[in-house]
């Protein structure tokens, strides 16, 4: 039986006993140690598997990176600082940012964190060490941690406005299929409105998870001082929340480049998302001690942290091209470098969250707004 198989089966034994919670379906979905999304031999993440993340789209992201490192090194001094990766899947971005620093003149650690470290390649463990929890990753006195959709992969629930009551999104099974239910929603959830004073319009969806804000703060208590870096899909909660524009929520799933709202088919065999509450973010870090340095959107942080400066920028009339595949090669290597950073490409979508604890709240490079 094929890994999506066996894990309907697991799903259906398991809604023998009552209906499952959306969360508690996409934490089985997802993340099930054998059959779970994140469990397969193959890596979701690419051109030709289910959708693709800035580092992987072009070389040019993990160069304005390092630029972004050695400025960070060149700030807190010689005492000894950690790079680190949390969520790193595969190892490709925190091993070119370790390969892109080895002359770095202070000590420097690089570090990937992920819950499962099989799909690491080898080629990608050279100089950085893996860990399934920040906790296993060796102490410095200086940390510079970058999450990229992180954040965005976490289990969430779904949530609805039924007159004046918040009903949860809970799965089912009738007549062999998964379907939806509704139970009333537990007061933690009512609660999360209430403390930001969201209040949801009648029959308004919106996708929730309670541990946007415990993991961040997990970031915020391994950074003792230093930077922490987030890219991800997301509004602060007045925009993320809003009636008119986003009256569905922003759940989604992701199979072979095509999105679609059909949560429950094939479960394990399609990644599940949702944008995320940045204001969960900035508030507990900033309960934490840590100043907010930069919130806007990527392609604005990577333009001022100079990935212009990268080759695949440089005008076509300098470039010396040895034949017609070449050629080719090199204008979708071009093009794929843009995407980063024009007005219709991913850096318009995801956005960027800095914050930092005892270091300069001024003067870094991404605070120079450049258009």
């Amino acid at each position: 039986m094929c890994a999506m198989t066996e894990l309907l089966a697991v799903l259906r034994n398991m809604l023998q006993y009552g209906d499952l919670s959306f969360r508690d379906f996409m934490e089985v979905a997802m993340y099930h140690p054998q059959f779970g999304y994140y469990a397969r031999a193959e890596n979701p993440v690419g051109r030709f598997a289910d959708y693709v993340t800035s580092p992987l789209i072009s070389s040019a992201f993990s160069f304005a990176l390092s630029r972004l490192i050695r400025e960070f090194l060149s700030s807190v001094g010689d005492e000894e600082s950690s790079i680190v990766d949390i969520g790193c899947g595969d190892g490709a971005l925190i091993h070119s940012l370790c390969a892109a620093s080895l002359s770095a003149a202070v000590p420097t650690r690089f570090a990937g964190v992920d819950r499962s470290l099989e799909r690491v390649t080898d080629a990608n463990r050279a100089g950085v060490d893996y860990a399934t929890g920040l906790e296993q990753v060796e102490g410095a006195t200086n940390q510079l941690v970058f999450a990229n959709e992180l954040f965005d992969a976490i289990p969430f629930a779904r949530l609805v406005s039924r007159g004046e009551e918040l009903h949860e999104l809970w799965v089912a099974e009738h007549d062999g299929q998964l379907d939806w239910t509704e139970h009333e929603a537990s007061l933690e959830y009512e609660q999360y409105f209430a403390d930001r004073n969201i209040e949801l319009a009648e029959g308004q969806f919106a996708d929730v998870s309670l541990d946007w804000s415990s993991l961040y703060e997990e970031l915020c208590a391994f950074v003792t001082r230093g930077l922490i870096v987030t890219f991800d899909y997301g509004f602060t909660g007045d925009k993320l929340f809003d009636r008119r524009a986003r009256r569905f929520g922003t759940a989604a799933a992701y199979s072979e480049h095509r999105v679609t709202r059909e949560l429950l088919a094939n479960p394990g065999g399609q990644d599940l998302t949702c944008h995320i509450n940045f204001t969960d973010l900035i508030e507990t870090g900033e309960r934490n001690g840590f100043r907010t340095l930069f919130f806007d959107r990527q392609a604005k942080f990577l333009l001022s942290l100079g990935i212009t400066e990268h080759e695949l920028f440089t005008s076509s009339t300098e470039l010396k091209i040895a034949s017609l595949e070449e050629g080719l090669s090199l204008r979708e290597a071009r093009e794929d470098a843009r995407r980063l950073v024009l007005p219709d490409g991913i850096g318009e979508d995801i956005r960027v969250l800095v914050q930092g604890r005892g270091v300069p709240e001024e003067g870094w490079s991404f605070q120079h707004a450049l258009y």
